[in-house]
């Protein structure tokens, strides 16, 4: 199952109607938290907000997360050994107040279980090989300090 999440502060329509076409073209399950968002999946499950057992719940059932570029969904990924998708909301579209998720986006992908797209094409290329998409090792993180000071390299390389 995927388990689609777009946050609390802005809706991501575009990304929640990706993967939902994506699911109805294939035939695949999944639940999407959607926030505010004007669009409301048609083979996707969704709900706006989820408290955050039910958030959890969703995640550890799922084989696959896909996300906003969020570094709060990014941890809690990789803490529950979930690969990730991770896509930037685009400021010229008026899905963020700035571009800093698109600046991200290339020490995101360096984290070990974190996959990028920046467009659909490139999303549903993840999607299509996902089940070869490999979440993080055990021995990778072994906390959130751990994350922390891979991320702080990672932006100073």
């Amino acid at each position: 199952m995927i388990f689609v999440a777009v946050g609390t502060q802005f809706p991501f329509d575009r990304l929640i109607r990706y993967v939902d076409e994506w699911a109805a073209q294939h035939q695949a399950a999944g639940i999407a938290q959607i926030a505010d968002g004007a669009y409301l999946p048609q083979q996707l499950r969704w709900e706006r907000f989820m408290a955050t057992n039910v958030f959890n719940q969703h995640l550890r059932a799922a084989s696959l997360i896909i996300s906003h570029a969020g570094m709060g969904n990014i941890i809690t990924a990789l803490e529950n050994r979930k690969p990730i998708i991770v896509m930037n909301r685009q400021h010229a579209l008026g899905e963020h107040r700035n571009d800093h998720q698109l600046d991200g986006l290339e020490w995101m992908g360096r984290l070990p279980g974190v996959y990028t797209a920046a467009t659909r094409d490139a999303l549903y290329a993840l999607l299509e090989q996902q089940h070869e998409l490999t979440p993080a090792s055990t021995d990778t993180y072994t906390g959130r300090q751990a994350l922390t000071d891979f991320i702080d390299q990672a932006i100073r390389a």
